[in-house]
Order: structure tokens, then sequence, then C-alpha cells
């Protein structure tokens, strides 16, 4: 929620669990793109992302871009993706839960990139 919260600030006030979900989408896709770049040594996640929005607003692009900049300098040492998630109402707030996911057969060798 941290990592997403410039995304999470530009909803609605009174937003909908279908505006949550759509904007934790981004969030999560935008992360996970980028930590399999990293277990992979590649950017080929991340460029996918960007070609996708393309044709999108300028604004939706620029947010897109802000996070992959914040997952590189601020997360950049949690290396896990976000498998399983869900967004729940109680008590008319949304509630978010997510399962985190490391590739164990490349952990070691990700974890020695980062340290150097």
């Amino acid at each position: 929620m941290e990592f997403g919260k410039g995304v999470l600030n530009a909803l609605p006030a009174d937003y909908s669990q279908s505006e949550m979900e759509d904007a934790m989408l981004t969030i999560i896709t935008v992360w996970n793109a980028i930590v399999l770049d990293t277990w992979y040594n590649t950017d080929r996640n991340e460029k996918m992302v960007l070609d996708a929005l393309c044709k999108a607003p300028k604004e939706d692009q620029l947010q897109v871009k802000r996070l992959i900049k914040r997952k590189k300098t601020k997360f950049s040492d949690d290396i896990r993706a976000v498998g399983e998630h869900w967004i729940r109402e109680e008590q008319g707030e949304f509630i978010f839960g997510c399962e985190a996911r490391l590739d164990i057969e490349r952990i070691s060798l990700v974890e020695d990139s980062l340290k150097h």
C-alpha cells in the first residue's frame, strides 16, 4: 500500500470497490513487472507495461513511470512478487490483502546481485 500511495491518493474521495480494484491492478502489475525483471535480469516486463500504455492518457503513463521509478529506488530490496490478492469491504472500508511469492531457485542469485 505504501508503494502505491500516489495512485491510491489520486482516487476520488468516494471511490468504489471497482475503482480501488483497478488502481490496485495497476500497482501490482508494475510491482510484479519490476520484480520479474529483477529475478530474470532483464527489462522485458517493464517494457511490456510501458508498451501497453502507449495509447493511454499521458497522466496514466506518467503515473506508471513514477511507480516504476519508485519500485526501483525505494523498494528495490523487496524482491517478492504479489500472488493472489483480494479486496473486500468491511464496515464501509476497503481492505486489501495479498500473498507474497519468491522465486526460490533464483533467490540467492538475486540477493547477490543486489549486494553489488
